[in-house]
């Protein structure tokens, strides 16, 4: 989801790498489960409030439980239309909260009819934005639907784009690519996955490639965006210059309208970075955050023998080694 609208940059080279599907070989590091009843959980979102003033979209983004809420074991993001023709819509991310660089990404989503004017996200920004501003953090697009080239076709519930965005020489450039799939993904759960690693960006729609990037050579680029920290964000935004409407009258999205999202997970792939207050255990070795230290985090710390995995890095010496193992054992049994 781009942050203001600039001129596309298409750089063919970024493309030229093989396709590669590495999750069912990683370890899960996090994940969002969406369990629950409420609001999405504070310790890991952060809910954007308002008009963003970006891309021309028509919505407010509000914490309102109508517009964003847990329920069903779904993430619930719903937009709407209100008494007075506003829109308004949810929007969550877990900047300063959980951060990760590189790593195997996947979220299972039902997206909404879009029809002309619903445009869903899953995306990611560096989370040095606040200080660098937008580019220069980068930008992932995992998944965004509802453009208005796939409207024009009609194929708008079934198109689904992956762009990166960066500076280059103070602009911004971009890449990205598109997939129209057979079946109309408004009707069933679907799972988008990202794979990012330090020589390339992939995004899949339930293990067919989307899109592909090589981030090898950092001359192509100002050279740190992809190779620092990101964190997620999910939208439903209305309107604006993706769909190619900004009048209200030009929405025919049935409304309210939900986006659905079952969970996230994040994958080691063998270079991934987790950081921040959301992934980290609630005690020393409860890797699998469901209160205790037992044989399922014990698997997860032998798996990651001999590799400097932050998260089962327990003392901090930059291996996983026996004296993690020695934590981890003195930790066994229910968290205090």
């Amino acid at each position: 989801m781009i942050i203001e609208r600039s001129t596309r940059l298409l750089i063919a080279a970024l493309c030229c790498v093989p396709v590669s599907s590495t999750v069912a070989g990683d370890t899960l590091l996090w994940s969002e489960e969406f369990d629950g009843t409420g609001a999405p959980d504070p310790v890991v979102w952060t809910n954007d409030l308002g008009d963003l003033g970006v891309n021309n979209e028509l919505q407010i983004y509000t914490d309102d439980p109508l517009n964003v809420r847990v329920a069903g074991g779904n993430l619930v993001i719903q937009a709407r239309r209100e008494a007075d023709g506003r829109f308004t819509s949810g929007r969550i991310k877990t900047k300063d909260k959980v951060m990760f660089q590189y790593g195997t990404v996947e979220a299972r989503i039902r997206i909404p009819d879009l029809a002309n004017g619903l445009w869903p996200a899953f995306w990611t920004l560096g989370n040095d934005i606040s200080s660098v501003g937008w580019p220069r953090c980068g930008e992932i697009d995992i998944l965004e639907m509802g453009a208005g080239d796939a409207i024009a076709d009609g194929v708008v519930n079934r198109r689904v784009y992956s762009t990166a965005h960066w500076d280059f020489n103070g602009d911004h450039a971009s890449y990205g690519q598109n997939l129209t799939d057979a079946a109309e993904l408004d009707e069933d759960f679907h799972v988008y996955r990202l794979e990012w690693t330090p020589t390339a960006i992939r995004t899949f729609l339930d293990g067919q490639q989307i899109w592909v990037m090589d981030i090898s050579n950092q001359d192509a680029m100002s050279g740190h965006e992809f190779h620092a920290p990101h964190f997620l964000i999910i939208n439903l935004a209305v309107g604006g210059w993706f769909p190619g409407i900004t009048n209200p009258s030009g929405i025919t999205a049935s409304l309210p309208a939900a986006y659905l999202v079952d969970y996230v997970r994040i994958y080691d792939n063998g270079h991934t970075i987790l950081s921040g207050p959301g992934v980290d255990p609630g005690c020393p070795g409860d890797f699998d955050l469901n209160g205790r230290v037992d044989s399922a985090d014990l698997g997860l710390l032998i798996a990651a023998w001999n590799t400097r995995a932050p998260r089962y890095d327990l003392n901090e010496d930059g291996a996983v080694d026996a004296a993690d193992l020695g934590l981890l054992i003195g930790a066994w049994g229910d968290c205090p």
